[in-house]
């Protein structure tokens, strides 16, 4: 039995299976982490696609990846599907592990886990990669992760596609007008609130399917959050609550399953349950959108260089009082700590959403989209009079 206390205070246990973990591999730069529960129906497939990964040019090292599979308390054959794939493909550097610990009692916990022990396989600053079993991989998917290395980004989130086979036509329907909507959100703030290290065009896909972390990060900000669900999503807000850079890339592209039988409550799959079932969430319109995203850059100039002007600004446009702005402004050190902090209370913050009511989400599709329209109209106008 390992012990293997990850960073911090968490603690767990792992059982190791199988083909067992090199001493030591100074080349790797490339961990993927896959936790498991009950996925054996799923699992061959999502473990195929990382056997059949091809480089865009020439040939990719074996030495310079890992996957590590997490068997979390499971009560199917997970476990033995995987070992069985291990046995068939005996070059394939997948390592298999299982845990029963009471500890590990949430996908956060199992996901902390296989990722703190990726962390410590890492000897340079590599990326431990967050994929789910049952998420297939495109063939090219790691060479994206392995092209993007060098550059200075903390955090890599890559594509997402759905696999549409399972959906009634109302949650197609849905997931595909949601898809629209933050589309057309991410296309506004790139305007109005724009990252210099994630500029548009990007897309709005930010959770743990396909996701990648630079190991150092990983270590400062103490390990994933082991909650109970959107632990990806805690993990994604940290690193950019803490100023690390964020890139949104079109090259790592995965497909995942469109099961309503959520595995955790307020997951994806409750999302696509609730969109089988008709129901509709409603969203930001343009104005409340167009205000949010101006007061968050009026926030990173306020920053920059604070004036009483710019905090009158931002205040007025949030329905904050300045007083207790300022208090806000105490308490964190930087914008993007501020404005992670502010993303969850305006959900809740009456006089705001008392000044801009959500709407329904085809309506703040069409305000968006003809936002753009009449800008591009407005652009074309002026080009064609000069």
């Amino acid at each position: 039995m390992i012990k293997n206390p990850p960073i911090g205070e968490f603690s767990g246990e792992l059982k190791p299976y199988g083909k067992q973990l090199p001493v030591e591999n100074r080349r790797l730069k490339v961990a993927i982490t896959i936790p498991a529960k009950n996925e054996a129906d799923t699992i061959w497939s999502t473990l195929h696609s990382l056997a059949s990964q091809v480089s865009k040019n020439g040939f990719i090292d074996p030495e310079e990846y890992e996957i590590m599979v997490l068997c979390n308390h499971c009560s199917d054959n997970t476990l033995e599907r995987c070992l069985l794939f291990q046995e068939l493909h005996p070059d394939f550097p997948l390592y298999i592990f299982e845990t029963q610990d009471p500890v590990i009692n949430c996908v956060g916990a199992a996901r902390r886990l296989i990722m703190d022990l990726a962390s410590k396989r890492l000897k340079g600053n590599g990326f431990i990669v967050m994929t789910d079993a049952d998420t297939i991989a495109d063939k090219y998917w790691l060479d994206a992760y392995l092209n993007i290395m060098p550059s200075p980004t903390d955090l890599v989130c890559g594509i997402i596609e759905p696999d549409l086979k399972d959906l009634n036509k109302e949650a197609k329907h849905q997931l595909f007008q949601t898809r629209k909507y933050l589309d057309l959100v991410t296309r506004l703030e790139s305007d109005l609130f724009p990252q210099d290290h994630d500029p548009w065009p990007r897309h709005s896909h930010n959770s743990g399917p396909n996701m990648a972390i630079r190991n150092s990060v990983y270590i400062k900000l103490g390990g994933m959050p082991p909650i109970a669900c959107l632990e990806d999503i805690a993990l994604y807000q940290k690193v950019i609550s803490n100023g690390y850079k964020v890139k949104h890339c079109s090259a790592p592209i995965v497909t995942t399953s469109c099961r309503s039988s959520s595995r955790v409550p307020g997951g994806f799959g409750t999302q696509i349950k609730n969109w089988s079932n008709s129901l509709q969430e409603s969203v930001e319109g343009l104005e409340k959108l167009t205000e949010r995203f101006k007061a968050y850059s009026e926030i990173r100039s306020y920053y920059e260089k604070p004036s009483n002007g710019l905090l009158n600004s931002f205040c007025k446009r949030l329905h904050f009082q300045p007083s207790a702005m300022r208090s806000l402004l105490r308490n964190h050190s930087r914008s993007s700590s501020l404005i992670i902090y502010l993303e969850q209370v305006l959900k809740y913050h009456t006089p705001w959403n008392i000044a801009h009511p959500n709407i329904s989400l085809d309506k703040a599709i069409e305000q968006v989209s003809n936002h753009f329209s009449n800008f591009s109209q407005t652009i074309s106008s002026y080009s064609s009079s000069r």
